[in-house]
């Protein structure tokens, strides 16, 4: 029985033999040092529209810094919403050098409060980063024609 058993589990693949060569270097290079890590610091990772007029669409820039020490990358963002689109840096960004993410928004028939959330995919030690807004918007939907109104301040 001993022997059986010794010569099944000499029979089983290593871990290490089941990924390719490549795999195995994807994963070595998705390991991030927190030591030599990059680093995103938002000056203001919230933002708050205020009240806006139905159908508003409203933009923002996220200020931040590469507080890190190694170039930042922000390989994706993603609003939580449709109404949400950010647009972000494609460049690596130097350590100590500021950049920003502009967010537009679009309220459409919203009602209410709104908070939306954008979250990046980073090279920094969480890998995501996340900035956000807030906005109040009518409970009663006005007119297009008046939402562009207030819009212009007539």
């Amino acid at each position: 029985m001993i022997v059986l058993l010794a010569l099944v589990s000499c029979n089983k693949e290593k871990a290490s033999e089941l990924y390719s060569d490549a795999e195995k270097k994807q994963q070595s290079e998705s390991v991030i040092d927190p030591a030599t890590a990059a680093a995103l610091t938002f000056d203001v990772a919230d933002y708050d529209f205020g009240n806006l007029p139905s159908g508003a669409k409203v933009e923002h820039y996220f200020k931040f810094t590469n507080t890190g020490k190694s170039p930042l990358i922000i390989k994706d963002a993603k609003g939580s919403c449709g109404c949400t689109v950010p647009v972000w840096p494609k460049e690596p960004i130097a350590p100590g050098a500021t950049d920003s993410i502009k967010i537009n928004y679009n309220a459409g028939s919203q009602k209410g409060k709104q908070h939306k959330t954008v979250t990046l995919t980073t090279n920094t030690v969480k890998g995501k980063e996340v900035c956000s807004f807030t906005a109040t918007l009518p409970n009663e939907a006005k007119p297009a024609a008046e939402a562009a109104k207030t819009l212009k301040g007539s």
